[in-house]
C-alpha cells in the first residue's frame, strides 16, 4: 500500500508543472470567454461541463435527461458557442500536453543520466551493452546495422488532420510562451508580460474560425507538408544525427556514421499520390517539385549566410589548404562577374569568399528554379506527346552552355564545397567552426536539392487502361486489357527489351492515357532538372500480379526512363525508376509472396533490379487490409507476408525495403511506431524501413522541435534494435499455430459482422457523421473512390476509421477480436489461457498487437455511442446492430484483460489511462451536441426559402464543429 501510495505521489509530483499549464490555459479561456463570447456563454458551457463530469463519475438517468434538454432548448447560436468553448479547450491542453512531453525529456537527460528514457537512443545502446555478444562483436554488428541505416518517414496529404495550419502556427506561439513560463528566474514584469501574451494567443484562436471555409487544393496541401520541414524538421535532423554519433561514441567507440550518408532522410506522397485523386495532375506534380526545392535552396541560403557571419578566419592566422585554395581560383574563373567584389568584400578571408560562391551558386539555382516554369524547349520531336488543351508538353530544358558550372545540379555538388570548408577547418585545429560546417552537410546529405523524395502512385487499372489504348493504336490483334497474365509478362518482357517506342511523336490518344504517359515525362524532367533524387519510386496500387510492375516500366521506357543495354550482355539497363508494389487487401497479401518469386524470375526484370543494387522496395498496406479483414487478420497477414517476402528475396540475392502504409489511428495500423518496429519479424528491418505519416500523426509528431527530435530518435533507435540478429523463440511455432487459427476465426467473424449482418453498412452512416465528413475540407481527395457509390468497398478506410472514431465506437480498432479469443479459449480454457499470456509477455508482435487493441477499447465509449444509436433514421436497425457491438465490445475487453492480466484497461499504461479519463468529461458534451444537431440536421430545415438555406448551412457548420471538436479532444480523427 504505501509503494502504491508512493507511486501516486510521484505521478502526481510529475504531472504538478502540466496541470499548473493547463489551468494557467483554461483560466485565460474562461476570461476569454466571459470577454468575447459574454457571460450567458460562460455560464452555460459550465453547467454543461458539470454535469458531464457528474455522469462520468456518477451516471444518472435523470442528469442525463438534464443534460440533453439543456442541449435541446439552446439555440443554434449558443449550441456553436458551447461547442467552440469544449474545442478551444482541447486545443490548449493538446498544447500543454505536447510540451509537458518536452519538459519530461529534459527532465530525464538533466536528473537520470543513468535511467534514460524509454524508447531513447541511450536507452536501447544500454540495453544493446547487456547483450551476450562480446563487445567487439556488438561493434561490429552495430558498424554494419550503421553503415545501411535507412530511416525514411514519407509525409502524405491522407486527410485526417482536421486542425488549420494557421491554428497550428498559434499553437506553436502557444507552446514557446509555456517554455518561457518554466524559467525559474522570471521577474514579476516578464511573468506578466509573458501572461498578456498568452492570453492574446487564446484570445486570436477564439475568434479564428477553425472550420475551413474552402476544399484545400493538391497545392495547399503541399503547403501544408513544407511547413513542418521549415519549422521543425530542417534543424531536427542534424540534432538527431548528432546525438547518434554521440550515444556511439559513448557506447561503441570506432563505430562512425558514414561521411556524407543519409541515414534519415524524408519521403512524401503529396503531390505524388494521384490514386483515386484526379486533382494531383502532372502539371500539379511538377509544380509540388518546384516548391520543394525551392524552400530547400531558402533553407540552405540562410544557413551559408549564417555560416559566412561567424566564418570571419583570416588566411594570416588559419591558412587554407590548398584544395579550398584551388576550389576558390576555379570559382573565380567560373564566376569572374562576382569574383572581385567578393576578394574585394572580403581580402584574407578565405572561408568567407567560399561561402560566398556558394551562395552565389545557390542564388542561380533559385533563380533557374523560377525559370522552369516557363523555359519549355523541345530538344527533338521525339520529346512531344498528345495533350489536351491546358496540358502543358513536358519537355527537357535545353542547357545553356556554361550553366551548370554557375549552378548545382545535385545536392553533392554543394555537399563538396561544404567539405572544403570544414577539411581546411580542421587542418587549422578549428574543431568547433568545422563542426557548424558539418551540420550544415548532413542536412545536404539528407535532403539534396529536393527536399524530400516524392513519390509517384497511381492505381494499377490506369496502367492497363494505358497499356490497352496503346495496344489498340498498334493494331494488335489482341489488347493488353484482354491478355492472359503470361501473355502480358511475355509482351511486357518483350517491349523492354526493344529498342523501338511504342508510338510515334504525332500520335493522339485519350485525356486519361495522355495524363498516364506525361506523368512519366514530368519524372524524367525531374531528375533531369530538379535533381537525380527528387523521385526515386512509382507506386502501384492494387498490385495483383508481376504484370502490374512490368506495364509501369514500359510505359516508363517511352518516357526515357529504361533502355535496355545494347553492349552485350553484362551490361545493365539504363534504369532511373524503382517500381514497387502494393499489396493492399487481405488476398493481396496471401498472394504476394508468390506474386514476387514470379517477377524475381523475369530475366529483364532481374537486370532491373541490378541496376537498382539489387534493392527492391514493397509497400505493405494497414488501411485497406484491415477494413478488408479486420484489425487482428490484418496484423498477422501483414506479419507472414513479411516473413515470406524476405524469404523470396533472400533466396536470390535481393535485398528488400518494407514500406509500411500504416495510418494514424489504431484502425489503420497506428500505434506507438517504436513498439510497432521492434514488433516485426525478426530480420525483415535490416536497417531500413519507410513509413507514412499521415494527418493528425504529422503535426503531432513534427509540430514542435523538442517533439520531432524524440519521435525521430525513437523510431532511428528502433529500426537499430529490430535490425540486430534475432533468433525465433523455441517457442515461436506454437506462437504462429496459435495466431493461426485465431485469425481464421477473426476473419469469418468480421466478414460476418461487417459483410453479412443485414443493414450494417446503413447503420454506419446513420449513427456516424460519415455523409457530414465530405463537407469538412480537410482534403483535396474524394472519401469515396466512386462518387455516390454506397459499397464498402468504394469506401476509403480513412472515412471508414473516421465515423467510427467519431461516434465513440471505435469499431475498426477491436471488432471480431473478442470473438476470436473466446473461441481459442473455449477449445482449451486453461492452457489456451497460458498461452495466450505466454505469446503476450514473451512475442513482441502479440503484445503490440494485442495492446492497440486495448487503447482502442479504451478510446471506445459505448455509452457515448448509443447515443447515436437511438438517433437512427431506423431505431430497429440502430437498437440491433448496436446490441451486436456492445456485446462483441464487452466481450473483447473481457479477452484483454483476461490475457493481460489487468482489472482496468491500461493499467499497464498509467499515463494514457489518466489521459483519456481526465479528457472524457470534456469530449462527453461535443458527442451529445453532435448527436443532437445531427438529428436536427436530418430531419432536414424544410423550405427553400433563403432563411431556411442559412439555418442549414448554419447546421451544417455546428456538426463540423463538433467534428473538429472530438477529433481534438480524442486526439485521433482516421
Amino acid at each position: 500500500m504505501a509503494a502504491m501510495e508512493q507511486t501516486q505521489r510521484s505521478r502526481r509530483a510529475k504531472d504538478a508543472p502540466l496541470r499548473a499549464d493547463i489551468r494557467r490555459l483554461g483560466d485565460l479561456l474562461g476570461e476569454t470567454l466571459k470577454k468575447l463570447g459574454g457571460q450567458q456563454l460562460f455560464e452555460t458551457e459550465e453547467r454543461v461541463r458539470l454535469l458531464c463530469k457528474r455522469l462520468r463519475a456518477m451516471p444518472s438517468l435523470a442528469d442525463e435527461r438534464r443534460l440533453k434538454r439543456l442541449l435541446r432548448n439552446l439555440d443554434l447560436d449558443e449550441t456553436i458557442g458551447v461547442i467552440r468553448a469544449f474545442a478551444v479547450y482541447f486545443q490548449l491542453v493538446n498544447i500543454a500536453e505536447q510540451h509537458h512531453r518536452i519538459r519530461r525529456k529534459r527532465h530525464y537527460e538533466l536528473h537520470t543520466p543513468n535511467h534514460p528514457q524509454r524508447g531513447s537512443l541511450a536507452d536501447t545502446f544500454q540495453r544493446l551493452s547487456n547483450d551476450v555478444a562480446s563487445p567487439e562483436e556488438m561493434s561490429h554488428l552495430v558498424q554494419q546495422i550503421i553503415d545501411r541505416l535507412e530511416v525514411v518517414p514519407v509525409m502524405t496529404a491522407h486527410p485526417t488532420e482536421a486542425a488549420r495550419r494557421t491554428l497550428l502556427m498559434k499553437h506553436r506561439r502557444i507552446a514557446d510562451l509555456l517554455a518561457a513560463f518554466d524559467r525559474r528566474d522570471l521577474t514579476p514584469r516578464e511573468r506578466d508580460r509573458l501572461q498578456e501574451r498568452l492570453a492574446a494567443e487564446v484570445e486570436l484562436i477564439w475568434q479564428t474560425d477553425e472550420v475551413r471555409q474552402t476544399q484545400p487544393t493538391v497545392l495547399d496541401e503541399v503547403g501544408n507538408g513544407l511547413y513542418y520541414f521549415d519549422a521543425t524538421l530542417f534543424d531536427a535532423l542534424p540534432t538527431l544525427l548528432e546525438e547518434l554519433q554521440r550515444r556511439l561514441d559513448e557506447s561503441y567507440p570506432g563505430v562512425r556514421l558514414r561521411d556524407g550518408a543519409a541515414p534519415i532522410r524524408f519521403g512524401s506522397w503529396i503531390g505524388g499520390d494521384r490514386d483515386g485523386n484526379p486533382y494531383v495532375t502532372p502539371e500539379v506534380t511538377w509544380e509540388a517539385l518546384r516548391r520543394q526545392q525551392r524552400l530547400i535552396l531558402r533553407k540552405y541560403l540562410t544557413a551559408v549566410a549564417d555560416l559566412s557571419q561567424r566564418l570571419s578566419q583570416s588566411e594570416r592566422f588559419a591558412p587554407p589548404t590548398e584544395e579550398l585554395r584551388a576550389s576558390l581560383a576555379e570559382d573565380a574563373r567560373l564566376m569572374p562577374e562576382v569574383a572581385d567584389e567578393i576578394a574585394r568584400r572580403n581580402p584574407e578571408e578565405p572561408y568567407r569568399q567560399k561561402l560566398s560562391f556558394i551562395y552565389v551558386r545557390l542564388e542561380n539555382t533559385l533563380r533557374r528554379n523560377r525559370d522552369l516554369a516557363s523555359a519549355l524547349r523541345i530538344e527533338s520531336p521525339q520529346t512531344l506527346i498528345s495533350t489536351r488543351p491546358g496540358l502543358p508538353i513536358i519537355a527537357l530544358l535545353t542547357r545553356p552552355k556554361g550553366a551548370s558550372d554557375r549552378v548545382y545540379r545535385t545536392g553533392r555538388e554543394l555537399w563538396e564545397d561544404l567539405r572544403l570548408i570544414r577539411d581546411s577547418l580542421l587542418a587549422n585545429q578549428a574543431t568547433h567552426a568545422a563542426r557548424e560546417v558539418d551540420r550544415l552537410m548532413r542536412q545536404t546529405a539528407a535532403f539534396d536539392l529536393h527536399l524530400a523524395t516524392l513519390d509517384l502512385r497511381q492505381h494499377s487499372e490506369r496502367h492497363t487502361a494505358a497499356l490497352a489504348e496503346l495496344t489498340r493504336a498498334l493494331g494488335m490483334n489482341e489488347d493488353y486489357a484482354q491478355m492472359a497474365e503470361p501473355a502480358r509478362v511475355a509482351w511486357l518482357t518483350e517491349e523492354l527489351i526493344s529498342p523501338r517506342p511504342l508510338f510515334s511523336p504525332d500520335a493522339r490518344f485519350s485525356d486519361e492515357t495522355t495524363e498516364t504517359l506525361n506523368v512519366f515525362r514530368v519524372a524524367r524532367r525531374a531528375l533531369d532538372e530538379i535533381s537525380p533524387g527528387a523521385i526515386r519510386t512509382y507506386i502501384v496500387s492494387m498490385t495483383r500480379d508481376a504484370s502490374d510492375l512490368l506495364a509501369v516500366l514500359v510505359l516508363a521506357k517511352q518516357a526515357g526512363l529504361w533502355q535496355w543495354p545494347t553492349d552485350g550482355d553484362g551490361a545493365l539497363p539504363m534504369s532511373r525508376l524503382a517500381v514497387v508494389p502494393l499489396f493492399e487487401t487481405i488476398d493481396d497479401l496471401r498472394r504476394a509472396p508468390d506474386v514476387m518469386g514470379r517477377l524475381f524470375e523475369n530475366p529483364v526484370y532481374q537486370k532491373h533490379l541490378q541496376a537498382h543494387a539489387n534493392l527492391q522496395e514493397i509497400m505493405i498496406g494497414y488501411s485497406d487490409s484491415s477494413k478488408d479483414g479486420g484489425i487482428l487478420t490484418s496484423a498477422w497477414e501483414l506479419y507472414k507476408a513479411q516473413e515470406r517476402l524476405w524469404a523470396q528475396a533472400r533466396a536470390r540475392g535481393i535485398e528488400l525495403r518494407l514500406f509500411h502504409g500504416r495510418g494514424g489511428s489504431i484502425g489503420r495500423g497506428g500505434g506507438p511506431t517504436h513498439e510497432a518496429i521492434l514488433a516485426q519479424p525478426p530480420g525483415t528491418v535490416a536497417g531500413r524501413i519507410k513509413i507514412t505519416e499521415q494527418g493528425e500523426v504529422i503535426s503531432s509528431k513534427y509540430g514542435l522541435l523538442e517533439i520531432a527530435l524524440r519521435n525521430l530518435e525513437m523510431t532511428t533507435a528502433a529500426v537499430i534494435a529490430a535490425s540486430l540478429p534475432r533468433e525465433d523463440d523455441a517457442r515461436a511455432a506454437r506462437w504462429k499455430e496459435a495466431m493461426e487459427r485465431i485469425s481464421e476465426e477473426a476473419f469469418a467473424a468480421y466478414r460476418r459482422f461487417v459483410r453479412e449482418t443485414e443493414g450494417f453498412y446503413d447503420y454506419f452512416t446513420q449513427a456516424t457523421p460519415i455523409e457530414e465528413l465530405q463537407h469538412l475540407r480537410i482534403g483535396s481527395r474524394p472519401t469515396k473512390r466512386k462518387v455516390g457509390s454506397r459499397s464498402l468497398d468504394d469506401l476509403r478506410a480513412i472515412p471508414w476509421v473516421f465515423g467510427w472514431t467519431q461516434s465513440r465506437h471505435l469499431v475498426p480498432g477491436w471488432l471480431a477480436v473478442g470473438t476470436a479469443l473466446e473461441s481459442f479459449l473455449r477449445r482449451s480454457p486453461r492452457a489456451h489461457l497460458r498461452l495466450l499470456r505466454e505469446m503476450y509477455r514473451a512475442w513482441p508482435f502479440f503484445h503490440s498487437t494485442l495492446s492497440n487493441v486495448e487503447m482502442a477499447l479504451a478510446k471506445a465509449d459505448m455509452q457515448i455511442a448509443r447515443q447515436y444509436a437511438t438517433r437512427t433514421s431506423d431505431k430497429k436497425l440502430g437498437r440491433r446492430i448496436f446490441r451486436l457491438l456492445a456485446a462483441e465490445y464487452e466481450r473483447t475487453r473481457r479477452m484483454v484483460l483476461a490475457i493481460s492480466g489487468e482489472k482496468r484497461l491500461l493499467d499497464n499504461w498509467p499515463v494514457l489511462q489518466r489521459s483519456i479519463a481526465v479528457r472524457n468529461p470534456y469530449v462527453d458534451p461535443l458527442s451529445y451536441l453532435q448527436v443532437e444537431l445531427l438529428a436536427r440536421k436530418r430531419a432536414g430545415a424544410s423550405g427553400a426559402c433563403e432563411a431556411a438555406s442559412a439555418e442549414r448551412d448554419k447546421l451544417l457548420y455546428a456538426v463540423l464543429l463538433t467534428i473538429n471538436g472530438i477529433a481534438a479532444g480524442l486526439r485521433n480523427t482516421g
